[in-house]
């Protein structure tokens, strides 16, 4: 036996490095995702702050602040689902789940808006 066998060095150096690399670019890739996500979700964050500042404005009864708050309730949960299921896709877990927390976000969002209105 050789000294190159004893050392555990693979005898085909080439395919352990490109399956290095393959790693390295989907590594790369999930953290490209995964920053996608959290942008997603803080944008659909930031939109639900919109829609309660509508909520809370003394004009909050016009038909444009309606349709503001309704279009900002809509684009919240938009943005907040895209994020869930980029989350559950990179996260390889809860696949199915990610609809109905985004729809529930969707639900308690809508309840929230309506219950400033109502204040």
């Amino acid at each position: 036996m050789s000294q190159d066998r004893l050392d555990g060095a693979p005898q085909n150096p080439g395919v352990s490095s490109t399956r290095a690399l393959r790693q390295v670019r989907a590594a790369q890739l999930r953290a490209k995702a995964l920053r996608w996500a959290v942008g997603k979700s803080a944008l659909g964050s930031l939109f639900l702050v919109g829609a309660l500042a509508y909520a809370l404005s003394p004009q909050r009864y016009s038909h444009s602040s309606m349709l503001w708050m309704a279009f900002l309730l809509v684009l919240s949960t938009v943005n907040v689902g895209l994020g869930l299921r980029t989350f559950s896709r990179v996260r390889r877990r809860a696949g199915r789940y990610w609809p109905i927390a985004t729809a529930a976000w969707g639900v308690l969002a809508t309840v929230l808006v309506r219950l400033l209105m109502e204040r």
